[in-house]
């Protein structure tokens, strides 16, 4: 027999010697495979103890029990009588345990790898002489961070809460924003070593049945070790795994995942990781903050338009003042231009090689940033490294002012993408761009723009074409693409995802419970 038992095809790769076996009535034998199995560890603890007229042992792992919860386990078995006899004893035991302990807190198992997997997760396993099943007692005691701002996705307005490394805390701040029976939660483990916990999260009733089907296809299809991350999951059921572009959305924000979870997205959590995966994605998805939906209509649709500006400024300005200066110096004012070449006259590189040691000047400046011990100062000490190398780069007569200031402005102009993933991407996009336009002007800068949004277009997300709602072009969609429409005027749910259930307003918005037999007669009638 085996109770609670997960239905996951990986839940049965475990890393032990022991095979799937069941357990026998004899203690010592029991026991005898289990210190086998955990040989040199030391910090699993074999407790034996003596229960009226039964013998029995707990099994813990030291470092991930909780100390008062096994306190009240011992207390409780030692104050308990057990029978004597000879051919019940497995029923009166199950029945004393049972009446001493909250069914919620204890599970029974006779099979090897569940049980050794559940001391492994930090509960505590009683085995009992002549009782050939285990029981099982939830006690984690994982330390977990308490729940604050996310570093990466701050708001001014909206809430604060973001993920924490604890997949439970997770799911219980999702649950409490979208109380309805319909939020489905359907767990996995993935990593045969790490064994770690995974729970797909979707919307019955409006996420599109395919698409769900088709993330728990490629999560079960995952054979790797370990899984330390959900990047691990991401990099493995992304489509176009070759593309630089994530197909995946990450994020921190709680908000953020109910609100695609609404829209008809399913959600992944990994256990260990602050941050939750929502697929399909969409490209326009990784330009908006989840601020654009607290603030007003015409506020949020003017921020997105300056984000927009940003993206290009990004990618293009560099590159812009690259080609400028080298093969269109005819579109620049006269006054302007006798000051670029005054400016220029001594310096010993090119424009383009000033352009590319200024970028990778930043980039070794972030990353130095980044490691920095915060008593440093962190990103401060990164912008005003940025600003003290340039004057002093200018001074030296190494690169030219104007320079200088295009890739100060674009670095600290990156800073404008919410979403750390794809502003990662976007800045090193702008590389190949600015040596196109060193190379071949400004037809080269339309040139790989071009190539770049033909392969932007060409990409899906599991089915789901990548630039939705853009192309293919769906009006519905528009009103939260380049413009956030007020919150009366979006009665529908972004076009393009499957969902069952596309209207946001009115009865039909919900997925009700499924009818009884009684109500589907009634009905009839």
């Amino acid at each position: 027999m085996s109770r609670s038992l997960p239905n996951n095809k990986d839940n049965e790769q475990l890393n032990t010697e022991t095979s799937s076996i069941l357990l026998s009535l004899s203690l010592e034998s029991n026991l005898s495979m289990l210190k086998e199995t955990f040989t040199s560890c030391d910090d699993i603890v074999f407790r034996k103890a003596q229960f009226g007229n039964q013998s029995g042992c707990l099994v813990y792992l030291s470092e991930m029990i909780n100390n008062q919860t096994l306190f009240e386990i011992e207390k409780g078995l030692s104050s308990s009588s057990v029978p004597h006899t000879q051919q019940g004893s497995k029923e009166s035991f199950t029945e004393l345990i049972r009446r001493h302990f909250p069914l919620s807190s204890m599970d029974e198992s006779d099979n090897s790898q569940f049980i050794i997997k559940k001391i492994l997760a930090g509960q505590i396993i009683l085995l009992v002489d002549g009782i050939d099943h285990v029981f099982l007692f939830s006690s984690n005691n994982q330390t977990s961070r308490r729940v604050t701002e996310s570093d990466n996705e701050r708001t001014v307005r909206g809430p604060k809460e973001g993920f924490v490394e604890n997949i439970h805390t997770n799911l219980q701040l999702i649950r409490q924003k979208i109380q309805t029976p319909v939020l489905k939660v359907k767990y996995l483990t993935l990593g045969r070593q790490t064994n770690t916990q995974i729970s797909v999260v979707y919307m019955k009733g409006i996420a599109d049945e395919e698409i769900v089907n088709e993330v728990q296809r490629r999560l079960t299809d995952i054979d790797i070790d370990g899984v330390l991350d959900s990047h691990y999951i991401e990099s493995m059921i992304k489509d176009s795994p070759r593309s630089p572009f994530p197909t995946v959305f990450s994020t921190e924000r709680p908000d953020r995942v109910c609100g695609g979870l609404l829209d008809g997205k399913v959600a992944i959590l990994t256990d260990g990781t602050p941050s939750a995966l929502t697929a399909p994605a969409m490209f326009v998805e990784f330009l908006h903050s989840s601020e654009d939906y607290y603030d007003s209509s015409l506020i949020a649709t003017i921020i997105r338009w300056v984000r927009f500006l940003g993206l290009f400024v990004i990618l293009i300005l560099p590159a812009f003042f690259v080609g400028m200066t080298m093969f269109h110096q005819d579109l620049l004012q006269t006054p302007f231009l006798m000051r670029i070449v005054a400016n220029r006259e001594a310096l010993p590189y090119p424009v383009l090689v000033e352009g590319i040691f200024m970028l990778l000047t930043y980039e070794l400046i972030r990353e130095a940033g980044l490691r920095m011990p915060k008593i440093f100062g962190g990103p401060v000490v990164t912008i005003l490294g940025l600003v003290l190398i340039g004057q002093a780069a200018v001074q030296a007569g190494i690169i030219g002012p104007v320079m200088a200031i295009v890739v100060s402005v674009t670095a600290l102009t990156s800073f404008i993408l919410p979403n750390y993933e794809f502003h990662q991407i976007i800045r090193f996009c702008g590389i190949p761009i600015l040596l196109l336009a060193g190379l071949f002007g400004f037809m080269g800068i339309i040139v790989g723009l071009m190539f770049g949004l033909t392969h932007l277009v060409s990409l899906r997300s599991f089915g789901v074409p990548y630039f939705s709602p853009v192309s293919p072009a769906r009006k519905e969609g528009w009103k939260d693409v380049f413009m956030r429409a007020p919150w009366w005027a979006m009665d529908t749910r972004t076009p393009g995802l499957g969902v069952d259930n596309v209207d946001r307003t009115g009865k039909d918005n919900i997925s009700k419970p499924p009818k009884t037999g009684e109500e589907d007669r009634h009905e009839e009638k």
